[in-house]
């Protein structure tokens, strides 16, 4: 499967031990060096608890900005977050939802007149879970050639009018950058001003978020690294692309540090009210009752007991991910400028090491007949389709047509490891829908809808 991934002192009385400081120093150092053989670029991380004991966050970078002219990476160095902007974005909309100004029950034709609907009512929030059923303009065939390209708001809409909607609003979930966009749109009709404009003076300016902007190829941003691709197993430039595309679905650009004050702001009550933080947080339901992992632009989970919310983020030559423990008020944040989805599980690995919980314990028990005919079959999402198919005594998964795949490592019923960071979930709902839910890092990162039988 596609994705197959610290503050820190003694805890104050009534949360749990945080591993020392300088162990962390030295396991954040053989971790990321592990994740530099993959090999990645360059890698920024910071590990930052906010009760306790206070000492320093650890602030650590590895590896180059540029790895073609050797320039290294630093605290300071800016990536681009990707899609850990939605998790800013679905924020801001909440604030203007304590404004007055956006309701996150209200249909987007309201704000956003020709979004396309097709004539049923898709709500913000909708939008904001993925739930909307409104087609992903980055999984249309020329996605790729359209991020080379500047595209206007009615160019991006015009791109998908004519695609139906993948299911009615709130009876599933699938991935879409659409659904941001749009509301990224909606934020620009109610505030009246651009959203880059609008994120720098009345939320990156008022938190202190320095290096955090809107970033395209058409603004200087010093000390912004270079995203980077693997090609034949060497680093290579991604292919051409201006970030304007994914606007307020990812085009963010900012450093670890500035992820912190944003995560901190947030868990503080500081930006938007603890209820509605608490709201962003909570598992989306659907129709049918399915539980997602998926808040307001919040992805959800839990890494070996241990609640984790946050986002990930993919693209351009980059991989990012921004995970918090809000019981034990743990921040950790990755940013690399390699897209090679490991972000997620290095954040998850220096988690586990603040915890002290070491690797994951990964068993290994026979598949039972039953639950191999119940899991068998084709499961899709955006991020493409997985065939689970029985292979002896274990379940393995392969993309569809290909001749062979890879055994999964079955933890308990209904519960799979594809590796020690990543775990695959399958729920089957009484009411008929099927699922294979996929974290890494201890984060929900896709969510698979059976489609067929094998």
């Amino acid at each position: 499967m596609r994705r197959v991934v610290l503050l820190l002192a003694l805890a104050a009385q009534g949360l749990p031990r945080l591993n020392a400081a300088p162990d962390l120093h030295v396991a954040a150092g053989v971790l990321a060096a592990d994740a530099l053989r993959r090999p990645t670029a360059g890698i920024s991380l910071l590990m930052a608890r906010r009760s306790g004991i206070i000492a320093a966050p650890i602030s650590r970078a590895f590896g180059f900005a540029d790895a073609e002219g050797k320039v290294p990476v630093t605290p300071d160095t800016i990536f681009h977050i990707a899609s850990v902007s939605k998790y800013i974005e679905a924020a801001v909309a909440v604030r203007l939802v304590e404004q007055g100004k956006l309701s996150l029950d209200e249909d987007i034709t309201r704000y956003v007149p020709d979004a396309p609907t097709h004539g049923t009512r898709v709500t913000i929030r909708h939008l904001l879970t993925h739930t909307s059923g409104i087609y992903n303009f980055t999984s249309l065939p020329d996605a790729a050639a359209n991020e080379a390209l500047d595209r206007t708001h009615d160019e991006v809409l015009a791109s998908i009018r004519s695609r139906p909607l993948d299911f009615a609003p709130g009876t599933s979930w699938r991935y879409s950058n659409t659904g941001f966009y749009l509301v990224g749109m909606a934020i620009e009709k109610v505030t009246g001003r651009p959203y880059a404009a609008y994120l720098r003076d009345s939320v990156f300016a008022p938190l202190q978020m320095d290096s955090a902007s809107l970033c395209d190829v058409h603004r200087q941003v010093p000390g912004l690294a270079l995203g980077h691709v693997i090609g034949g197993g060497k680093l290579a430039p991604p292919p051409p692309m201006t970030w304007t595309l994914p606007f307020a679905a990812g085009s963010v650009c900012a450093t670890t540090r500035d992820l912190l004050r944003w995560e901190t702001a947030l868990d503080q009550g500081r930006f938007i009210s603890p209820a509605h933080v608490q709201e962003m947080r909570l598992p989306t339901v659907l129709a049918d009752g399915t539980r997602i992992d998926y808040g307001l632009g919040t992805r959800l989970g839990s890494l070996q007991g241990h609640a984790v919310v946050g986002h990930t983020g993919s693209g351009g030559g980059f991989n990012t991910a921004l995970e918090y423990f809000p019981n034990d008020q743990l921040t950790v944040v990755v940013l690399t400028n390699t897209d090679n989805h490991g972000a997620a599980s290095l954040a998850g690995a220096l988690a586990r090491s603040a915890f002290e919980l070491g690797p994951s314990n990964l068993t290994d028990s026979a598949v039972p007949d039953a639950e191999a005919a119940a899991l068998t079959g084709v499961f899709e999402s955006d991020d493409g389709a997985i065939e689970s198919y029985r292979c002896g005594e274990k379940l393995c998964g392969k993309p569809p047509g290909a001749p062979q795949g890879r055994a999964l490592r079955r933890q308990g019923p209904f519960w799979y490891a594809a590796d020690a960071d990543t775990e695959v979930r399958f729920q089957q709902n009484p009411r008929g829908s099927e699922w294979g839910f996929v974290y890494t890092g201890g984060l929900l990162v896709d969510a698979k809808r059976r489609v067929s039988p094998r």
